[in-house]
């Protein structure tokens, strides 16, 4: 289970806030020492472990150290635990048995990470389904349509609760009663956008997780939203790229998971539809395989399951793969 706010120190809280943002070598230099649970007490912050950390640090990334001194002096653990508290939130960290498989598995995955929620086992078996902001109806048909069909097969739907393909994801997924985990941008305690709330709760009371890398109160600012797609498609076996233009979010998110060597894949829309050209361009450069249906995803998932990278990526043997329903697309 995540750590609850009762198990939370201020060591650990003052650590993953301090962690959030700045280079990658403040992560890496994280786990060389030990980790957040080096850092769990008054005593270890202000001792030996907190400046191996700095020296590691240092030596890594030539600077940095008097910002994380700094950013550590800063943080509130009192006011993360009463954030947090009233939205039900808990800590998972980077070292944690329950962090997540599949992120885990990642060349950066996050220090720790605040959820709404918990996490399962079975979310080794994940798609993300991403796209436009401003979607066209056959866009949210086809979100709706995808995130359904996965849902009723036991996989779980991951995506970023942006307006648009995103939303409609959540949705077509809480429709069919299946599993959803939104990650967002900026603290649960101020999500992005604020009209996504209610979704946001809906996703948690049906099962789900919401998820963050950010402190409960950070903005959802635009430098954050590219951070958040590596967990998107870190978080994922795949990804689905339904409607996104040649420069989009999703496809950063669609390009993270091929640099992951996790399985891509894009709908194809109207061909004058500059919403459909980012699907299209991945089709035609062929870092993505072209499906029409729900089946086809599945398909291409337990295929992809199968191979080296896969396997790898999985990291946990012994999980059955989805159940495949014979329906009509």
């Amino acid at each position: 289970m995540p750590r609850a706010i009762q198990d939370l120190n201020d060591g650990t809280l003052r650590a993953a806030q301090a962690l959030d943002r700045g280079p990658r070598a403040w992560r890496s230099a994280a786990v060389m020492v030990g980790g957040l649970d080096s850092l769990d007490s008054e005593a270890a912050l202000g001792g030996r472990r907190l400046e191996a950390l700095l020296e590691s640090v240092e030596a890594g990334a030539g600077s940095g150290a008097s910002l994380m001194r700094e950013r550590l002096a800063r943080s509130d653990p009192d006011e993360q635990r009463r954030l947090m508290d009233a939205l039900g939130t808990a800590l998972v960290v980077r070292m944690d048995c329950d962090y997540p498989t599949m992120l885990a598995a990642t060349i950066d995955p996050p220090i720790a990470l605040w959820v709404r929620g918990s996490f399962l086992p079975s979310d080794v078996w994940s798609v993300a389904i991403v796209g436009a902001r401003r979607s066209s109806a056959y866009g949210i048909e086809q979100a709706g349509r995808f995130a359904a069909g996965l849902a009723a097969c036991e996989v779980a739907v991951v995506s970023g609760a942006a307006r648009g393909i995103d939303a409609e994801a959540h949705r077509g997924t809480l429709r069919a009663e299946g599993r959803t985990i939104a990650i967002v941008g900026g603290g649960l305690a101020d999500p992005y956008p604020p009209e996504h709330i209610e979704l946001l709760d809906e996703i948690v009371a049906a099962g789900g997780a919401v998820v963050s890398e950010c402190p409960m109160q950070a903005a959802a600012t635009p430098d954050r939203f590219p951070s958040r797609n590596r967990i998107i498609a870190g978080m994922s076996l795949g990804t689905l790229v339904i409607e996104a233009a040649t420069r989009s979010g999703a496809i950063i998110t669609a390009n993270i998971a091929c640099e992951l060597n996790r399985l891509c894949m894009a709908l194809p829309g109207p061909v004058h539809s500059g919403r459909s050209a980012g699907c299209h361009q991945l089709i035609q450069s062929m870092q993505a395989s072209l499906v029409e249906t729900p089946d086809d995803v599945l398909n291409h998932l337990i295929t992809h399951a199968t191979t080296i990278e896969g396997a790898q990526a999985l990291g946990a043997a012994g999980f059955d793969p989805p159940r495949i329903r014979s329906r009509s697309a």
